[in-house]
């Protein structure tokens, strides 16, 4: 079994849709990659613990206005936020502790990178918080909403775009690759109230979406 048939395996890619930019990340980047490391016998959790130093140096060098450096660090955050969990799997070394050093590193960037941009930026904290409040009530509907729904259909149908990109194998909506994608962008721009508008309106319409196709598929049933 050749290296994109291995990989494609421990990743379950062959029937798994990706988010676009995720896509990206993992297939693109991270997977050319991750044969060296693990031949070199890395272990996952050393991945993690560099997010872990690495988050608040960005945040850092964001509150100091250092925008375009906080941009590309962040991206290197995305790509190691990949790198972790795919290197783990593929070397069969997940475990307890690597996972939730994972997850408590992204909670806690996700939402502390909003507050941080908006004292840097001199810009009110409801901007973050309107942002961080759409990006958690997106978060827990799709962990205990839509999972719980989902489940009560034998066949869900998609509509619209998401169904057109679902039918490419690709998920239309936004997750952390996006949202760090986007964050890095605005940072470049210097557009900082065009980034909380946009992050939280991508996480609103993606909610209303996805309850929406919800709704439709329980009137077909």
């Amino acid at each position: 079994m050749d290296f994109t048939a291995k990989i494609k395996k421990k990743q379950r890619l062959e029937e798994k849709s990706m988010y676009l930019i995720e896509y990206v990340y993992r297939i693109l980047i991270v997977k050319r990659y991750l044969d060296l490391l693990a031949k070199l016998n890395i272990h996952p959790i050393i991945i993690t613990l560099i997010n872990t130093i690495l988050f608040p140096c960005i945040l850092y060098l964001i509150y100091l206005k250092y925008y375009i450096i906080a941009a590309f660090l962040t991206q290197l955050y995305a790509i190691i936020d990949h790198t972790d969990g795919m290197l783990a799997r593929y070397t069969d070394k997940q475990t307890y502790i690597g996972s939730r050093l994972d997850r408590l590193n992204d909670n806690l960037f996700f939402n502390l990178i909003f507050i941080v941009i908006a004292l840097s930026a001199d810009l009110s904290l409801y901007f973050s918080l309107v942002v961080i409040i759409s990006m958690n009530l997106h978060n827990v509907f799709g962990w205990f909403y839509f999972p719980k729904k989902l489940r009560t259909f034998e066949k869900f149908k998609r509509f619209g775009l998401k169904k057109w990109f679902f039918d490419k194998n690709f998920i239309l909506g936004i997750d952390a690759s996006l949202l760090l994608s986007l964050i890095s962008v605005f940072l470049i721009l210097h557009e900082f109230k065009l980034l909380f508008y946009t992050i939280s309106l991508c996480y609103i319409f993606d909610l209303i979406y996805r309850i929406i196709e919800i709704k439709l598929n329980e009137k077909e049933k």
